[in-house]
């Protein structure tokens, strides 16, 4: 009686092994012992919820839709390590509706799932620009609603779309919380955002979104917050119209450094604006609402003014502002803050107009709603 228990215990475990195995595969055959597939959407397609797949280096021109939790992992091979996703030679079809209700073409496409962590990957997105026409945008990579995970040392570049490009996209539009995390990625040559977080009025995303250089002449912003939980902080970005775009997010942006910008942090919504280094903007930060926090912020060499108050009440102390025509521009009555100046002609101008923002500003062709402004049709 015993013996045949024993072999009951005994009996599944070779099925295990196999199962064991089975749920790492490779893509290409630097990895000779697991099961290899030639694309990775075939993979992708193939394991089991869970799984790993290894990307052995090259070019894969496809576009990938995960559907399940999974690791998706650039893994080197000899001196060879990048792994790059590239257009399909018919071009970029649209297989996802933002929550917003933009088609989307997305490189690589989470949706609905969660935990997918994507790392060592390049998103190349060259040829694959539409021009925006039929509003259709261009994702290196997607992260849909009800999703969750990593971004880890991933590049992507090229999503170039008639200002319907955008690097890193994460959202979600459902009840249920999610979270996603983005570090250690680049993100260059876009046309819209070169990341973007957003949920709903009620905030249902936490985005952790650290130590990412986004650089892009082409850009209308860097970073585009809406309505998002979660931290921003010790980022690189520079050369973008907006550096990092709050649209009305909670989110708390601390210690990035943000260079040779129109401006270096536009706040529509109020937000927490902590230790941040911003140089060479036209305005370092422009508030577009009332309840702001910014502390321990260094502006230096800003062409216009450091901060623009708009007249909305705000709390702004310990900010270091050097080199402005002015330091604190269209400050409401009555306003009290300590912060240091040095180089500025005028450190407080007062409140000159009710106006929130002049009309020249960015949130003329950007709205909550729309969060990347007036689309090219």
């Amino acid at each position: 009686m015993l013996r045949h228990r024993l072999l009951l215990w005994v009996a599944p475990l070779p099925l295990l092994a196999v199962q064991t195995m089975t749920a790492n595969v490779q893509v290409g055959t630097c990895r000779p012992h697991l099961q290899s597939f030639s694309t990775i959407s075939a993979a992708v397609s193939s394991v089991s919820p869970g799984a790993t797949i290894q990307v052995c280096p090259g070019t894969y021109a496809e576009q990938v839709t995960i559907t399940q939790s999974l690791n998706l992992q650039g893994v080197t091979s000899g001196t060879a390590n990048q792994v790059l996703i590239t257009v399909p030679a018919a071009g970029l079809l649209p297989n996802a509706t933002s929550m917003f209700g933009e088609s989307v073409a997305a490189q690589v496409l989470v949706q609905g799932a969660g935990p997918v962590n994507i790392s060592n990957i390049s998103v190349d997105g060259t040829g694959g620009d539409m021009a925006c026409i039929s509003n259709i945008w261009i994702a290196g990579i997607f992260y849909g609603s009800s999703s969750s995970g990593t971004v880890s040392r991933v590049r992507a570049s090229g999503q170039i779309d008639g200002t319907c490009g955008v690097g890193i996209w994460v959202e979600n539009g459902d009840s249920s919380s999610q979270s996603i995390t983005i570090q250690d990625s680049t993100v260059y040559n876009v046309d819209s955002g070169g990341i973007f977080a957003g949920s709903g009025a009620t905030p249902t995303l936490s985005i952790c979104a650290h130590d990412n250089v986004v650089t892009s002449s082409t850009a209308l912003a860097g970073v585009v917050l809406n309505g998002v939980n979660g931290e921003v902080t010790a980022n690189d970005i520079n050369n973008t119209l907006i550096g990092v775009f709050d649209i009305a997010s909670p989110a708390r942006v601390a210690s990035n450094t943000i260079m040779t910008t129109g401006y270096g942090m536009l706040l529509l919504g109020g937000g927490t604006a902590v230790n941040n280094d911003i140089s060479g903007s036209n305005v370092g930060i422009v508030l577009g609402a009332a309840g702001a926090t910014l502390q321990g912020n260094r502006i230096l060499s800003s062409t216009t003014s450091g901060v623009e108050l708009s007249c909305f009440a705000a709390n702004v102390t310990s900010n270091f502002i050097n080199d402005s025509p002015v330091g604190l521009d269209q400050a409401p009555g009555g306003f009290v803050g300590s912060n240091t100046f040095a180089n500025t002609v005028t450190t407080i101008n007062g409140c000159a107009t009710a106006a929130a923002l002049r009309a020249s500003s960015p949130e003329q062709w950007h709205t909550p709603a729309t969060p990347f402004g007036t689309r090219r049709k």
